[in-house]
């Protein structure tokens, strides 16, 4: 009887304490990097760093298995350590010129990443995620993969 009490006052506090019913059912209200480290590496990718920017939001860099580089950084961070309500991902390509970003950046038209000049000769594409009322573990992979797949084919010349 004492036993089945301890556990069910345990049960209790686990479920009480904020956050604690999204983390046992795999659902992100947040992110911290060791959440997206384990994103990154379900969708494919390899996790090559990680740190903080200047605003002391986390960000986490990784590489595909075809050499394609990509960075996630946090958006609307709080705590210590830091858990973001948003997830920017990341890719930037050099080209030849400004004008062949412009070019390319025109004829680009899909819905699942954006894309901008970036100057210097860089073409950016992006991919923003909101956990506003919580994501899967696995949609956040998933995200991660359409991310990839589109701007790897960007990278490669095409997205038109």
């Amino acid at each position: 009887m004492l036993k089945s009490f301890a556990t069910v006052s345990a049960l209790a506090l686990a479920l009480s304490v904020p956050g604690a019913a999204f983390a046992q059912s795999g659902v992100l209200s947040d992110w911290g990097v060791p959440d997206m480290k384990a994103a990154i590496v379900a969708a494919g990718s390899t996790v090559t760093k990680e740190g903080a920017l200047d605003s002391g939001a986390p960000y986490v860099g990784a590489t595909t298995a075809s050499g394609m580089k990509y960075v996630i950084y946090g958006t609307v961070c709080d705590g210590a350590p830091k858990r973001c309500k948003g997830a920017n991902i990341t890719a930037s390509f050099t080209l030849d010129s400004d004008t062949e970003v412009d070019q390319r950046e025109k004829k680009i038209d899909r819905s699942a990443v954006g894309v901008r000049n970036a100057g210097d000769n860089s073409l950016e594409v992006s991919r923003y995620i909101i956990f506003d009322g919580g994501i899967t573990r696995g949609n956040l992979a998933t995200n991660i993969e359409v991310f990839v797949e589109v701007a790897e084919e960007i990278w490669n010349g095409g997205g038109e």
